[in-house]
């Protein structure tokens, strides 16, 4: 069934709002490739970027109403390669605290390594990041991405995953190496318990104009940089959810591709009105790398 809340829009840039929104901002630049046409760098190393951000925000939002449908009961027909994203029945025993570094390196990180090599066919895999996310008002958690993100994005523009890559592989023969692959960037998304408000929607990557719809920004951080997309709004795009999905229903989707070379899902939390009185959303991602030699440039 498609829930009461809705994804908005405005001219072209989806982005988060409350009152069971997203909301799009006016992006009146031309149209291009997915690696072209950037927005301006957020540079969060300056005070004054929280303010910058929400002025423009102001300016260029317009509502326009998106259904997201929520797809318990028949998730299984949503796979990551065709979908760009796949809900799947995956359990991890023995973890008395997920907030412990240790049991999550121990553990948790090596099973959704397994879980991913599973899914994907790839026969190396590298974390390369992951946090816990729950809901805050401090400013501190937004900078470190730690509340739940309420925009429309994806984590990486082409540029900014190939950059991933060379930047956290310090050995340059490995790098070499394994850059002949085909690399993967996939994020498992886990809730930590059942969720109640603030659900994480992902976009049907079929219905995405991966020339049109994106639209690059480069975050700066005081020792590196990140390049991820905004999305523009596309009346094709079908966005979905799982109603209260549980801790045993992993969310694993697609942040890159190589063999496409621009395959990044749009997904975002977005807000269900009458559940704002439940518990604060909190859950796990784990970032990695998937490595598939079979497909290495060589051989193509």
């Amino acid at each position: 069934m498609a829930t009461a809340a809705t994804l908005t829009s405005t001219g072209t840039i989806l982005s988060a709002s409350g009152k069971a929104s997203l909301e799009l901002i006016d992006y009146t630049r031309n149209k291009g490739a997915c690696s072209s046409q950037p927005l301006d760098p957020i540079d969060w190393r300056l005070p004054e970027t929280k303010l910058r951000l929400e002025q423009m925000s102001k300016e260029r939002e317009e509502p326009k109403n998106v259904v997201i449908q929520d797809i318990r009961g028949e998730e299984q027909k949503y796979t990551l390669d065709i979908h760009g994203f796949q809900y799947v029945h995956h359990e991890i025993s023995g973890v008395s605290d997920w907030s412990d570094e240790a049991q999550l390196k121990e553990i948790v990180i090596p099973e959704t390594e397994k879980l991913v090599k599973e899914i994907t066919g790839a026969t190396k895999t590298i974390v390369f990041t992951h946090r816990i996310r729950c809901f805050s008002k401090d400013e501190r958690q937004h900078v470190n991405n730690q509340a739940p993100a309420h925009s429309v994005h994806t984590d990486f523009s082409p540029t900014g995953a190939r950059h991933s890559v060379q930047s956290q592989i310090r050995d340059k023969d490995e790098l070499e190496h394994l850059l002949r692959w085909r690399i993967q960037i996939i994020n498992v998304w886990r809730p930590l318990k059942t969720v109640r408000r603030d659900p994480l929607a992902v976009c049907d990557y079929q219905t995405v104009d991966q020339e049109e719809d994106f639209v690059p920004i480069k975050m700066i951080f005081p020792h590196d940089w990140a390049e991820m997309n905004r999305v523009r709004f596309n009346r094709k795009h079908k966005w979905y959810y799982l109603h209260e999905q549980r801790p045993n229903e992993p969310l694993v989707f697609k942040q890159f591709d190589s063999r496409s070379g621009c395959e990044t899902l749009p997904h975002s939390a977005f807000v269900i009105p009458e559940t704002q009185h439940h518990d604060p959303r909190e859950s796990i991602e784990i970032k990695m790398w998937a490595f598939h030699p079979e497909d290495n440039k060589e051989g193509r």
